[in-house]
């Protein structure tokens, strides 16, 4: 419990959303330095409370007293959390003072715990290979005394502006004759990036006739919250539902809380991985519905090549049960679009759905090829 209550300290310090006075928070706050002596900003939210007791059940290392380093031109030092920079203003909280306020103008340089996410006045040429870079932004760690980035051309930190990506897509067929056929399928992405946050949407929809007669319809929505505590590692919060009537499905919901790491990170390439423990429920309409201990996994990855004119995607949520039946599911989405006028692109995709326990009668494995159109969002 002691060790549940420091880490959720340390992960409330590390949200500077969540600075805001209110008399719960305040209590808490001084419970959590009285007891612990641990520092945090004045914030309570649920979610840091998920975060802090995952990342204990999974014994994951948390920083509890890791603090940001600034140096000041007159040779001293400052320790605590940067908070923001923004109209000359180096906004910090310390253990000792609470927030602090410095003028930028008197910082010869600073390091990081964190990611800062930092922008340029107009005119200011980004240098190349230092931080990682996201639209206009570098995302980096330090800012070092005569480095390659002067501070006077630096015009905020951690300013979060949304930013996005992500696509539509639509797809179908009609066949008339001695055979009658329609087919429609529907699917979306969208990424959401804003500072330690990460939000990703994903749905699909397929059905389709033939001779008048419905033989397919099904459909899936994962929709996913990664908290980063480094760099690259997070905490990701994934809810995957399904539905297929004629696997005589009608809801599987898989909840994952787990760890995850992204092994590429860039705006149009990415790689991510993530893994954990896992809850199961499941409703046929041919047996009663049940709740499962499982295990999951997931991966996401895209590559665009030709200036983007050419992407491959794939992705992909694996379930492994514990106990019952050790029945395996995976449902894996990978294809490939080609750019035709601006952010319009033909697309070509292959959605496989796997399940070694399926209904009573029912086939383990469905898939669909699709055809059509998609479009890019990006933002």
């Amino acid at each position: 419990m002691c060790f549940t209550l420091r880490v959720l300290a340390s992960i409330l310090r590390r949200t500077p959303m969540i600075r805001r006075s209110h008399p719960i928070c305040l209590l808490c706050r001084w419970f959590l330095m009285a007891r612990f002596e641990v520092p945090t900003p004045r914030g309570f939210p649920w979610v840091a409370l998920s975060l802090a007791v995952m990342t204990w059940l999974l014994g994951g290392p948390v920083a509890v007293n890791a603090a940001d380093v600034i140096l000041l031109k007159n040779g001293d030092r400052v320790s605590g959390d940067i908070i923001t920079m923004e109209d000359t203003v180096l906004t910090v909280d310390t253990d000792y003072a609470d927030v602090i306020k410095i003028d930028w103008d008197d910082v010869d340089g600073l390091t990081s715990d964190k990611p800062l996410w930092v922008s340029f006045h107009d005119g200011a040429v980004i240098p190349e290979g230092v931080g990682v870079r996201d639209h206009d932004r570098l995302i980096l760690f330090r800012l070092d005394p005569g480095g390659p980035i002067p501070l006077g051309k630096v015009k905020t930190i951690n300013l979060f502006e949304l930013s996005y990506r992500g696509n539509l897509g639509l797809g179908g067929s009609v066949t008339s004759g001695n055979t009658s056929t329609e087919t429609i399928n529907a699917s979306g992405t969208l990424t959401v990036n804003k500072g330690w946050h990460r939000i990703i949407l994903d749905g699909r929809a397929n059905r389709g006739k033939a001779q008048g007669e419905v033989n397919a319809q099904n459909a899936a929505l994962n929709t996913r919250w990664d908290y980063f505590l480094t760099k690259r590692s997070y905490i990701p919060f994934i809810n995957y539902l399904e539905y297929d009537k004629f696997q005589n499905l009608s809801l599987r919901s898989t909840s994952i809380i787990g760890v995850g790491y992204d092994i590429l990170d860039r705006r149009a390439n990415f790689l991510t991985v993530a893994i954990g423990p896992t809850v199961v429920y499941q409703n046929f309409t041919s047996e009663p519905s049940m709740v499962i201990p499982a295990f999951s996994w997931q991966t996401r990855w895209q590559l665009e090549f030709l200036a983007g004119d050419l992407k491959l995607w794939h992705d992909h949520t694996g379930t492994r049960d514990i106990g019952r039946d050790n029945a395996v599911r995976l449902n894996a989405n990978q294809g490939i679009s080609i750019k035709i006028y601006k952010d319009l692109s033909i697309r070509f995709e292959y959605n496989l759905r796997y399940n070694s326990k399926p209904a009573e009668d029912r086939k383990t494995t469905d898939s669909t090829i699709i055809f059509g159109l998609s479009l890019d969002l990006l933002g």
